[in-house]
């Protein structure tokens, strides 16, 4: 499962130690955390979609909605 959280919201990830958080760190960019790890990022490439990297930086492609973006680093 995966949340969608508002900058500065925290989700205890303790609880729930394989969700996907994801927080908004600017306009256009979501950062992914599972376990209290960074898990990746998403970049919203205006226009074209929602683009996903690993946390390792390798590119997993792009997106044509935010959930398809999100349930790619599941």
């Amino acid at each position: 499962m995966t949340i969608l959280a508002e900058k500065g919201t925290r989700v205890d990830s303790a609880t729930e130690p394989n969700r996907t958080t994801w927080q908004a760190v600017q306009a256009g960019l979501w950062v992914g955390r599972r376990g209290g790890e960074f898990a990746g990022m998403i970049e919203q490439q205006w226009g074209k979609g929602y683009l996903v990297t690993t946390r390792l930086g390798k590119c997993l492609g792009t997106f044509a909605t935010m959930e398809e973006a999100q349930s790619a680093l599941r």
